[in-house]
């Protein structure tokens, strides 16, 4: 089909250009630097020398949301169950790429080297899950047209300004035990782009029924590995995006978006209407989005310093 063509033609998730990033976010270490030749596990470096880095916010926590420095009783590439307090806890440890290797007992990065090994600031040892929800619009004019470029439909999406790496993004975060992918979608756009905690508990309740509403039908766009400047050898984040469009422009449009604040942060309807730079993959799920809905798309290479490195399967060294 015509869609499948368009599809054909997106190009490649370059992979370990955030990955590899210093100083690693909230702190000043820096990752050990090696050329974009040696990223794949495939490739033999002797002289591989990773920092190795664990946040002290992370490494002195306990609990069900942070995993312990013993990972002995952690069973990878499976969902693992606890019993913590009479309450039991799932936590998945699975892949969306398969199964990954586990190296002197800890996890392998599926995708290659980062130059860091511990958590960094992750909760998980291995592959942290994720979900990000992208919600859209058609771009109009003061006439309410819808605009176009090139003869296609310009759209919006709901992007979000992350202040600690002064970028945008799409609201998101992480999948807590216990909680299905689509719950995730729903509790973090209401509390990423709707600040819904910090509205009174009926202004909740209606966000709540609007979210179950209009969240019903979405098109997954992406499930995968996302270079995020907060992976490691050890721990690296995995995600799905969905992506929930409003045709019309009724719906969406009476969602209460968080405004800005004085730190720089705030929630707007951006259009897609020029090349944009955004958080981690988050231009290729955009991009993705595009060829689904048909619509105008001016992404181009993501502008960070170049590479040649692209997602290819992994074996141990």
């Amino acid at each position: 089909t015509e869609l499948i063509k368009r599809l054909t033609k997106i190009k490649p998730l370059k992979v370990h250009v955030d990955s590899r990033t210093s100083p690693y976010p909230g702190c000043q270490v820096n990752r050990f630097i090696f050329p974009d030749d040696k990223v794949s596990w495939l490739v033999r470096y002797h002289g591989y020398a990773p920092v190795n880095y664990t946040a002290p916010n992370i490494a002195n926590q306990t609990g069900d949301l942070v995993d312990p420095a013993e990972i002995t009783k952690i069973q990878f590439n499976k969902v693992n169950c606890s019993v913590v307090k009479g309450k039991t806890w799932k936590i998945d440890r699975t892949s969306y790429h398969g199964d990954y290797n586990i190296v002197n007992g800890y996890p392998q990065n599926p995708k290659g080297r980062t130059g860091m090994v511990g958590r960094g600031c992750l909760a998980r040892w291995g592959p942290n899950k994720a979900a990000d929800t992208v919600v859209t619009r058609w771009h109009r004019d003061d006439k309410g047209e819808i605009v176009k470029m090139e003869g296609l439909p310009v759209l919006e999406f709901v992007a979000i300004y992350k202040q600690n790496f002064q970028q945008w993004a799409i609201p998101g975060g992480r999948v807590k035990p216990n909680e299905r992918v689509f719950e995730t979608i729903k509790r973090e756009f209401s509390e990423e782009a709707l600040a819904n905690l910090s509205r009174p508990v009926s202004e909740q309740q209606r966000i709540a029924e609007m979210l179950s509403e209009h969240f019903r039908l979405g098109i997954t766009v992406y499930k995968g590995y996302v270079d995020d400047p907060r992976n490691t050898d050890n721990a690296w984040i995995e995600t799905i995006a969905v992506n929930y469009h409003d045709s019309t422009g009724n719906s969406f449009s009476n969602f209460p978006l968080k405004q800005d604040d004085d730190t720089g942060s705030g929630v707007q309807w951006k259009p897609i209407d020029q090349n944009i730079d955004l958080f981690a993959n988050h231009e290729w799920i955009i991009e993705k989005v595009c060829y689904h809905r048909d619509a105008y798309n001016p992404i181009k290479e993501p502008k960070r310093r170049n590479t040649q490195v692209w997602m290819t399967q992994t074996s141990p060294t």
